[in-house]
C-alpha cells in the first residue's frame, strides 16, 4: 500500500508503507510527548542506504540583514530554533524507539533494524515558498545551528523549496 502525506500545501509520496513512519502523527509522540513541548518533524523515511528525517514548511521568513529590525530578527531565530528543536527531538525520540524505551508500534521492520549503522542520516527541511537564492543562506545557518547533531550522528542536512524537493522525488 502506497502512503502519501499531505504536508504544508505538499504532497510527499507515495512511498512503500515500509519505508515511512509518521513520527509526528505516531502515538509514541501524540501520546505523552507533543503535550510536554515536545517537538517532531513530518516523518521519517528509509530510501536505499538513507534515513531522511523530514520537516516541511509552507514558507520562511526572508533573509535577515545588519539592518533588519529587531522584531523580525527574533521572529527569524525562533523559526529556525523550532525546526532545530524538531530536528533534534526527532533524533532522540527515535533512537528511544530503537531502544525500546518507548513502544515500536506502527513501525515497520525496515525502520526497525536493529543495525542501522550503514544507513546515512539525513536531516530534511522542505520550505514550499523559498525563493532558490534564500536556500544556501538558510542551509548554513541551520548547518551551524545542528553542527553537534550533524557530528554526533555523522548526518547531513539539506534544504530544498519545492521545485527541488519535486526534482528529487520527495514530492509529486
Amino acid at each position: 500500500m502506497a502512503v502519501v502525506i499531505i504536508e504544508s500545501g505538499m504532497q510527499f509520496g507515495a512511498y512503500a508503507e515500509e519505508q515511512v513512519f509518521r513520527l509526528e502523527k505516531s502515538r509514541q509522540y501524540t501520546k505523552t510527548l507533543m503535550s510536554n513541548g515536545i517537538k517532531s518533524c513530518e516523518f521519517i523515511l528509509r530510501r536505499g542506504s538513507k534515513l531522511f528525517f523530514v520537516e516541511a514548511k509552507a514558507s520562511c521568513p526572508k533573509q535577515i540583514t545588519a539592518d533588519t529590525p529587531e522584531e523580525k530578527k527574533e521572529k527569524y531565530d525562533e523559526y529556525i530554533q523550532d525546526i532545530v528543536l524538531k530536528m533534534r527531538h526527532s533524533l532522540t525520540l527515535y533512537s528511544n524507539i530503537l531502544f525500546q524505551r518507548y513502544e515500536t508500534e506502527g513501525i515497520s521492520e525496515t525502520l526497525r533494524q536493529t543495525d542501522m549503522s550503514a544507513l546515512e542520516i539525513v536531516l530534511v527541511l522542505v520550505i514550499k515558498e523559498a525563493e532558490k537564492e534564500w536556500l544556501i543562506p538558510f542551509q548554513d545557518k541551520f548547518r551551524r545551528e545542528l553542527k553537534e547533531e550533524i557530528r554526533i550522528w555523522k548526518s547531513s542536512l539539506i534544504v530544498m523549496n519545492e521545485a527541488t524537493a519535486r526534482a528529487k522525488h520527495f514530492i509529486v
